[in-house]
């Protein structure tokens, strides 16, 4: 049987206000973490829902500036939710199930790089250059309709004369005040 331990932290936060304002609340689950990893000594840890919501709960300028938690610790997982919600950890069914979906997805990313390594150099060059193809053909595609229409409708060009700006040949010539310290110089 599994050695379980069962614990309520109250969680500061106050870290999380050490930082940007705007990544405060994500700074606190991060703060969160932590503090699980260290008073738990485990490295996985699950934060349930709850917590998140209510580090979230007034947006992410503004996190709760602590947080009591009830949390599991079982077979070197820790979960965690705020006190008074119920902890549920996975049966053993579940994570079977889990297991196994995530070693049919290593299976499949193995195949997908097997068969990547099998296939030539010239087929992957011949793939791209289906790409591009079918790029340069949407690209002219779109251009041809506005081609259409610059044909349908020539557009005029209209001669633009030049003005010159009058020249006023009556212009006064700018009287200078002189002061009596220039007088005298």
């Amino acid at each position: 049987m599994a050695n379980i331990e069962e614990r309520i932290y109250t969680v500061p936060l106050r870290d999380a206000f050490n930082t940007e304002r705007v990544r405060r609340a994500k700074r606190a689950v991060t703060e969160v973490r932590k503090f699980l990893q260290r008073h738990m000594k485990s490295e996985n840890v699950i934060i349930g829902k709850t917590i998140n919501e209510a580090v979230w709960a007034r947006g992410a300028k503004k996190p709760p500036r602590r947080v009591r938690i009830h949390t599991v610790k079982e077979d070197e997982i820790v979960y965690a939710e705020l006190v008074g919600v119920d902890i549920q950890t996975p049966t053993v069914d579940q994570k079977k199930a889990r297991q196994d979906k995530q070693k049919e997805k290593k299976e499949r990313v193995k195949q997908a790089r097997e068969e990547r390594k099998k296939m030539s150099i010239q087929e992957e060059v011949d793939e791209s250059g289906k790409e591009s193809e079918k790029a340069e053909a949407a690209k002219e595609a779109a251009e041809k309709p506005a081609e259409k229409t610059a044909e349908a409708k020539p557009v005029e060009k209209k001669k633009v004369e030049e003005k010159t700006p009058a020249t006023n040949t009556e212009q006064k010539p700018t009287e200078t005040k002189t002061t009596e310290k220039s007088k005298e110089n």
